[in-house]
């Protein structure tokens, strides 16, 4: 399998996520309101958010134990690699190491990784360090998305009111991801702003 397989199936998983957001917000052509209740659209956007962050993390596994394997980018650019895994199952098992998984939700831990198993600026380091805040912001959206409570819904208050500029009680998942981006030239939603950030790295990453 190649690099661009790994993004053509990232694209293809964000795609199918759009369309699911966009059942979700349907509505009646006769009356004009949402056919699916407030909470169906809840659930929906909470689990459409949870796909996110599973097609992102499969993307980098696939990448990393391609590029582990010395599989060139779509460029056909061969990074330096200071390992030589039989398959992709021995590169998966030398990135966990004795650990039960890799938190590819940790930009600090893929930076890690990336610079023991390649050459310093590879295409993860350089990329993934320009995603810092980013993939904090979205970790803060994935943990309420995935279980709401005392603490998530203060993390979620405080970056709701950091990226809207005015203070904001009781944020939920779907308030925050589809609020208007207010830095944002074509009024895009916060949702349309971070997959945006996270097909160009991904682009860069399979691109060498």
């Amino acid at each position: 399998m190649s690099l661009q397989v790994s993004l053509d199936s990232f694209r293809a998983s964000i795609t199918l996520i759009r369309t699911y957001v966009s059942i979700a917000f349907q509505t009646d052509p006769a009356t004009g309101h949402y056919i699916l209740t407030s909470d169906q659209r809840e659930f929906i956007t909470d689990s459409a958010f949870l796909k996110v962050f599973i097609a992102w993390e499969s993307f980098l596994e696939s990448a990393f134990n391609k590029y582990m394997l010395g599989i060139a980018s779509i460029n056909g650019i061969v990074i330096a690699r200071h390992a030589s895994p039989r398959d992709e199952v021995h590169a998966n098992d030398m990135l966990i190491g004795t650990q039960k998984y890799v938190d590819w939700t940790r930009g600090d831990v893929v930076v890690a990784l990336s610079r023991i198993y390649f050459d310093p600026g590879n295409p993860f380091e350089v990329n993934i360090n320009s995603l810092t805040s980013d993939l904090q912001d979205l970790k803060t959206v994935r943990n309420s998305a995935a279980h709401m409570s005392s603490t998530t819904s203060i993390k979620l208050d405080a970056l709701a009111t950091r990226l809207l500029g005015t203070r904001v009680i009781g944020a939920t998942v779907s308030s925050v991801i589809f609020a208007v981006d207010p830095t944002s030239t074509t009024s895009s939603t916060f949702f349309d702003v971070y997959l945006s950030k996270l097909d160009v790295a991904a682009e860069a990453i399979a691109n060498a």
